[in-house]
């Protein structure tokens, strides 16, 4: 068995929370493992993702996801990885010609700090935004730091990549505001979307995934053990995940300087424009 729809991304744009609103639907089966990467996996080894998750590379494992699927009539999962890879979209139209395709995308300078204070928090990273965003890091890793915090905000023609293999009607694009705006109304139209009693009332009071550090010093090194974070992943569901991390981490918001907002908005200025003209949606919230 196969999903025959996807959450693929963006990262950081409220993904993990849209996976759980949607788990809890009756018709809906979402895989236990959020992020199996199986369509990204290649190109994830290919760049050895500084990550050290490689997800699922046999289709048989990949299968093996969804057998817990019984009368379900929505199968999904969310590998966020998937908008990025310009590979993935005709890997999935080969497998899954008839693939439904949800897209949540977050203003790219948010998206890209969040990314990168969630990543510091994990030991991923230990180099200034500014640095990265700037090109004066010194690690060997410094070009992938680009890509997933940086790179990744244009929407652009990650966006187009889909639009162009897949129906539009197989599509459903919205912006991190929506849901910020009218959860309960977001999450009905998915449900229409996917073709399940959109009449069902989930709820959608918790938000999944924020930024939260760790609550003791002991909890920060044991997090940061990426063997750790990751076997523990394989083995307990995405929701038990999630509701452990609830007791053991505290919220945390933190916030660029203003002057590299400016130049971080004028860096994105022309892919957003660009996005604005292919949505028809007025994006100069984001400018």
């Amino acid at each position: 068995m196969l999903p025959n729809f996807f959450i693929v991304g963006a990262p950081k744009a409220g993904t993990t929370s849209l996976y759980h609103y949607l788990e809890s639907h009756p018709d809906i089966y979402m895989s236990p493992v959020k992020e199996p990467n199986y369509f990204s996996h290649e190109d994830i080894v290919k760049q050895d993702l500084f990550y050290n998750e490689k997800g699922i590379a046999s289709l048989a494992e990949y299968e093996a996801l969804f057998n817990g699927a019984t009368t379900e009539k929505a199968i999904g999962e969310a590998s966020v990885s998937y908008l990025f890879y310009d590979s993935v979209p005709g890997k999935i139209k080969k497998r899954v010609p008839d693939a439904r395709i949800i897209i949540m995308l977050r203003n790219p300078v948010d998206r890209a700090f969040s990314h990168f204070s969630m990543d510091k928090r994990l030991g991923y990273v230990n180099e200034s935004f500014e640095s990265i965003f700037e090109h004066t890091g010194k690690s060997k890793l410094s070009h992938l730091y680009y890509q997933q915090y940086i790179e990744l905000g244009n929407y652009y023609k990650q966006v187009k990549r889909y639009l162009d293999i897949f129906p539009k009607e197989q599509i459903k694009i919205f912006l991190l505001r929506d849901m910020k705006t009218d959860t309960p109304q977001l999450v009905k139209q998915l449900y229409k979307f996917l073709d399940v009693d959109e009449n069902f009332v989930a709820d959608v009071s918790e938000k999944f995934n924020s930024n939260a550090a760790p609550r003791t010093k002991l909890m920060s090194r044991l997090y940061q053990n990426q063997k750790l974070r990751s076997n523990i992943r394989r083995v307990l569901p995405a929701n038990t995940v999630e509701t452990v991390k609830k007791f053991l981490f505290t919220p945390k918001k933190e916030s660029l300087p203003d002057e590299l907002v400016v130049k971080l908005k004028a860096y994105y200025k022309s892919d957003i424009q660009q996005l604005e003209n292919l949505l028809q949606k007025d994006l100069k919230v984001w400018l």
